[in-house]
């Protein structure tokens, strides 16, 4: 009886155990890749930054349905890097991001801001806008100066599967 007992339990064990790696793994995140955009400045509040371009370079993952995360950066010669993260969601072909960003200068300038990021699911090019505060820490007047910056996104690495569902074994097949 007591050894009945003790396969009994080993077996819900096991198959709660099953269950719960089964439920944990269909609710992870599927990252789906590392790219390179080249941005193009159209539109600034900083004198000369129209026609400037820069690269990003960040991951994509996907943490379910409709939903999306970004982790990126940007690094400029001679400057401290340009950290990018945030959330997106596909609607319809367009892949919808807001981000936050932060940049400390090699200098005394420390930046910050919120971007909004629009991908086409086709081409995966978009559009950006930035809105930003940048603080000079060696300022005396302690003030603040604002920055608006906007522009376009050209896939420059190669695509992203956007809208894919994919397991990951599969994602593997893709580098």
């Amino acid at each position: 009886m007591k050894r009945r007992i003790c396969v009994l339990t080993l077996t819900a064990l096991l198959f709660l155990g099953l269950s719960i790696a089964q439920a944990l793994a269909a609710g992870s995140v599927t990252y789906l890749g590392k790219t390179t955009w080249t941005a193009t400045i159209n539109d600034s509040t900083q004198a000369g930054q129209v026609g400037a371009t820069f690269t990003i370079t960040g991951g994509v993952s996907k943490v379910g349905d409709e939903f999306y995360l970004f982790q990126g950066y940007v690094t400029p010669s001679g400057d401290g890097p340009f950290i990018i993260s945030g959330s997106g969601v596909l609607i319809g072909n367009t892949l919808f991001f807001t981000l936050t960003e932060s940049q400390r200068h090699t200098d005394t300038w420390r930046d910050g801001g919120v971007m909004h990021v629009e991908i086409d699911k086709t081409s995966q090019g978009g559009t950006f806008y930035d809105i930003g505060h940048d603080f000079d820490t060696k300022s005396t007047s302690r003030a603040f100066d604002q920055r608006y910056t906007a522009g376009t996104l050209t896939l420059a690495g190669a695509p992203i599967p956007l809208g894919a569902n994919l397991a990951p074994q599969q994602l593997l097949l893709l580098n």
